[in-house]
């Protein structure tokens, strides 16, 4: 992060408005460094969430802070969580669920795959039939 903040930093103060888009984070990181630090998957994802969602603005030097903050933490939500709790029969019941539901799924892969398997088969015996000849 301390590349991504001294980056960020130095292109903010060269810039006229003080803002940076993507295109300027990747240009000054290739001029400032000696090989090109970051890809352009790495700065979009930057961008993203300094930009809070939207990558393609151009942010400024407190844009960045959220990102930059090693002290930042997020709002504390005084909701708590409720749970829930299920009786054994509701237990069971969705484990029976769930276990015929795999089963629908692994007859149907099987359905799939056995066409093809029969094929590649059927193929390799009749080129081994030709070799023997």
């Amino acid at each position: 992060m301390d590349m991504v903040e001294r980056v960020i930093r130095e292109a903010t103060s060269k810039s006229k408005d003080g803002r940076i888009s993507q295109d300027d984070f990747l240009n000054y990181s290739a001029r400032a460094t000696r090989y090109g630090l970051f890809s352009p998957m790495e700065a979009s994802i930057i961008f993203h969430f300094a930009g809070r969602g939207d990558g393609r603005q151009r942010l400024t030097l407190l844009d960045f802070g959220q990102l930059l903050d090693p002290q930042w933490q997020p709002p504390i939500d005084s909701a708590k969580p409720t749970t829930t709790v299920k009786s054994i029969f509701e237990t069971i019941a969705e484990s029976v669920y769930n276990f015929s539901l795999g089963g629908v799924a692994g007859a149907f892969g099987a359905t799939m795959v056995y066409p093809i398997d029969l094929v590649k088969v059927c193929t390799a015996k009749k080129i081994s039939q030709v070799v023997q000849r």
